[in-house]
Parts: structure tokens; sequence; C-alpha cells
């Protein structure tokens, strides 16, 4: 009698794995969810400088001048914020088409937040939202960081009167039409997001789980109606 002689489990490669947790449906979103908190929080500092505005042009053109003179920080910052806005992007699409191709009928009916589904409009049009700020951005960036260039001085030192470009944008009612839908995108985007974002993580319990629901919303809250109210202060103070 031939003695049994146990096979050997097979062996997977590390990279192999990494490869297939990343492009699987749970490494997906935890990668949407990482990058989204990291986006997330850039905004409410975004949104700070912003808010100078309302000081006037030379605080305004002090914190653009000084933002930009940091030698090291902000060209990694600014790398880093492209490496996750492309990722979250990319995920997110494919994301979208992963579930899409899942769904068991393309004409099945949404089940609207009220009864036991937590579903709502803005979890339901959160790659509509997405795709728009995927085009918002680059409008944004071409208009403020790469639009005219105005010379002005700060304390004795030539600038660029980025507070001049600002008003200058938003005395066009086409722009600050366009700015105004795409923050109470952004608002839309984030009210349901933030809180998606640590489910995902796993960040889920009936005793703070609500407490995550209603902090994502009042942060898409405050942060969309602080970048709301810009484009309309400009406008009339321009």
């Amino acid at each position: 009698m031939t003695p049994y002689t146990p096979k050997p489990f097979p062996t997977v490669d590390g990279a192999v794995l990494h490869r297939a947790f990343i492009w699987s449906s749970i490494g997906t979103k935890i990668i949407l969810a990482i990058t989204g908190i990291g986006l997330a929080l850039f905004l409410p500092i975004h949104l700070a400088g912003n808010l100078l505005l309302f000081a006037g042009a030379e605080p305004f053109n002090r914190y653009a001048h000084k933002l930009i003179s940091i030698p090291v920080l902000v060209p990694i910052v600014e790398i880093g914020l492209v490496a996750l806005f492309i990722i979250h992007s990319a995920k997110a699409i494919l994301n979208y088409l992963s579930n899409s191709k899942a769904r068991p009928s393309r004409y099945a009916s949404s089940q609207w937040a009220g009864g036991r589904s937590r579903k709502t409009w803005a979890s339901t049009t959160m790659i509509i939202s997405g795709l728009t700020l995927g085009a918002f951005v680059p409008i944004h960036l071409i208009q403020m960081k790469y639009g005219a260039y105005y010379p002005t001085s700060v304390d004795g030192e030539r600038v660029r009167d980025v507070y001049k470009v600002v008003m200058e944008t938003f005395a066009n009612p086409l722009n600050v039409a366009f700015y105004l839908f795409c923050m109470a995108i952004v608002g839309m985007h984030l009210y349901h997001g933030f809180a998606s974002a640590f489910s995902s993580l796993g960040v889920s319990h009936p005793r703070y789980s609500p407490f995550i629901l209603w902090a994502g919303r009042l942060f898409g809250a405050v942060v969309g109606l602080g970048f709301f109210v810009l484009p309309i202060y400009a406008a009339v103070v321009g």
C-alpha cells in the first residue's frame, strides 16, 4: 500500500494578493474612502484661506503670495492632491461600472429613504456629482491658479493680484451661476460621501453611526455653504 503524502498548500505571491485586493470590490471601496477623506479634509483648509476674501484685497493677496512662497511644502501637497483626485475619480468610475454590471435589471426601481432604505438623492447621484466636480476642478485651476496675471504690491513686494482675478471672474454672471451650481454639488457630494467613507472603513456601530452620519451631513452643509457665499459676495462687492 502506497503511503499517503499530503500535497503542500499552493503558495500565492504577495504582489498578486495586493493586486487582487486593490482591484476587488472591498479594496476599491476602501481606497475610495481613504482618498475621499483626504480630499475632504483639504477643503476646510482651502475654504479658510478663501474666506480672507471678506477681509479685502491686501490680506487676501498676502495670504495667496505666502502660500505659493513655501518652497517645498506646496508642490508636495499639490502633487498629493492631484494623485488623490485621480485615484479617487478612477476608482469611483470603476466601482460604478462594476455595480451597474452586477445589478439584475437596469430598470429596477430605487427605494428611497424613509422606510428601511437609506438611499437618498445624494447617495444615488454620487457618480453624477463626482463627474461634475471632476470637470469643475480643471476649470477652476485654469481660471484662478493659471489665469490672468495682474501685478500689485503687498508689504513693498511685487505679487500677483489674485483678489482682482477673483473679482473679475465673478463679474460675469455666467461664472457666478456655474460656481454656485458646483458648490452646491460639493456640499451634496460631501453630504453622503463623508459618512459613507467611514462606513466603508468599517467604522460602523449602532451607538456612533448616527453621529457620524449627521457629522458628515453637517460637514457637507458647512463646507458647501462656505464656498457658496464666496461667488455671491464677489459679485455684489466687485
